[in-house]
């Protein structure tokens, strides 16, 4: 094989890669192409859904709610304001997403420590995403667990 017939096959193959290439960086420049989560689109309406809060020391607090358009975090944040919860929380950049670092619930303290953490549940399974990417939906079950390690 000589040279020419070399730089024809390197060309072949080397074109269609550094169209792909410049490609996917103009999507980023322009914005087509993101790694950032989707906006969530509030236009679910109304859901009535269970909310359960384990304390894990045999106090557990349960209710049904309506709720419209909401995300799971929100949830939690209406029934704090109804019931008079305080919820601290960290938002976190490199996840864009909240985690609920404590909740106090009649004067006591649930969370803060290095030990221990709030784990969430919907509809009995672990949650994959962050209480605030997660839109609630009618007959949800939404758990939040107090887990000491």
């Amino acid at each position: 094989m000589n040279k020419k017939e070399k730089l024809t096959i390197s060309l072949s193959i080397l074109t269609p890669l550094l169209i792909i290439i410049i490609l996917f960086f103009a999507g980023i420049s322009t914005g087509i192409i993101t790694f950032k989560s989707p906006k969530l689109i509030k236009n679910q309406g109304e859901a009535n859904v269970q909310i359960i809060i384990d304390f894990n020391d045999g106090i557990i607090y349960s209710d049904n709610v309506s709720i419209e358009n909401a995300t799971v975090l929100d949830l939690l944040l209406k029934t704090a304001e109804n019931t008079g919860m305080k919820i601290e929380k960290t938002y976190w950049k490199q996840f864009d997403s909240y985690t609920i670092d404590s909740i106090t619930y009649n004067g006591k303290k649930y969370g803060g420590g290095t030990n221990s953490y709030w784990a969430l549940y919907v509809n009995n399974a672990a949650a994959l995403e962050g209480a605030d990417k997660i839109l609630v939906k009618n007959n949800d079950t939404i758990k939040w667990k107090y887990e000491k390690f």
